[in-house]
């Protein structure tokens, strides 16, 4: 099942799940509209459905069985895709997003002409990022200013680092305390794209300080352009994954070459924190709720930061797109100076 939330001729968002190719979408079925017993909210969604089974579950299964019967005719609530406005397909309860892959820190750490700290090795280490600052695919973002004071005056300064960050977005499904890591797939409901953009001179200024990377990570997180559910999605594996900026390819690799063969990652290391691994480690130390989102961190390659003094950071106009195969594109524009 993909989900999504969606509005059409003004109206507020609601949920909507899509048939079609993972690439070419044919309709948006208004869940909700079809069958009334079913949530028009993600997070109400996902609360009914545990496990991806129970009478909501079953509802939607029905309904979406009987929109891949019809053909050119249509109920009301089948639209076209070009008839809706996506927004973001979830508005979680809280967003975490973790630091995953070793490819990815090593090659950031090179680029400051560091290495990779051995902590990163003993915890799969997050931030908790803004919940309430979530755009969908199709809408633009402002750009990045942030204040500083020097000499007791204060200046407003626009980024000239911002960054695109291409990760998965893993979707609760179940909530829970002291998960052991063989059972925490029963707890994934799916996956989105993440993209979580971030303004690099800020956030490393805060860094310094030593109280995290805000607000050069709150700034902007995009999710979309659907949630996959995990029965659906399958294993995370043989993807490709596509980083698109203004149509100029910046990244075109498989996940599996990216992560687990990637030269960054020396033989015998580890490769990445996996995602029951996280659910595992996160769960001992406190109870973790359906409807949180957890991104993975940035796929090795998707972001300009590892790329160093060849970065070549966005600028007011731009046009990005993350691509993960059996997802969708998450496309997002950076709006124009302030």
């Amino acid at each position: 099942m993909r989900l999504v939330r969606f509005s059409a001729a003004g109206s507020s968002p609601r949920l909507g799940a899509v048939l079609g190719p993972w690439n070419h979408w044919e309709w948006v079925v208004d869940l909700a509209a079809a069958d009334p017993e079913i949530p028009g909210d993600t997070v109400a969604f996902i609360d009914a459905c545990p496990g991806l089974k129970g009478a909501t579950w079953e509802r939607a299964v029905r309904v979406l069985a009987e929109a891949g019967r019809f053909g050119t005719e249509a109920p009301a609530w089948a639209l076209r895709p070009p008839d809706v406005r996506l927004h973001p397909p979830i508005v979680p309860r809280l967003l975490r997003d973790f630091l995953a892959f070793r490819a990815h820190v090593a090659r950031t750490r090179a680029a400051a002409w560091t290495s990779i700290p051995p902590e990163w090795d003993l915890l799969p280490a997050y931030y908790n990022g803004n919940h309430l600052n979530i755009v969908g695919t199709g809408d633009a973002i402002p750009p990045m200013r942030f204040e500083t004071f020097e000499g007791g005056s204060s200046k407003t300064v626009q980024s000239s680092k911002m960054d695109y960050e291409a990760e998965i977005g893993f979707v609760l499904g179940q909530g829970g305390r002291d998960i052991p890591a063989a059972r925490a797939t029963e707890h994934l409901f799916g996956v989105t794209i993440f993209n979580d953009f971030s303004a690099r001179d800020i956030q490393m200024a805060a860094g310094k300080i030593g109280m995290g990377p805000a607000p050069g990570k709150d700034w902007a997180n995009a999710l979309g352009p659907c949630i996959v559910t995990r029965d659906e999605f399958g294993e995370l594996r043989d993807q490709s994954v596509v980083v698109r900026v203004n149509n100029e390819e910046r990244l075109r690799d498989r996940y599996r070459t990216m992560v687990f063969e990637n030269p960054w990652v020396p033989a015998g290391a580890r490769a990445l924190w996996s995602f029951p691994e996280m659910v595992e480690c996160l769960s001992r130390i406190q109870p973790i709720q359906a409807g949180e989102v957890w991104g993975s961190g940035t796929i090795p390659g998707g972001c300009e930061l590892e790329r160093g003094d060849r970065a070549r950071y966005l600028k007011p106009g731009d046009r990005v797109e993350i691509e993960i195969e059996g997802i969708g594109i998450l496309a997002n524009s950076i709006g124009p100076a302030v």
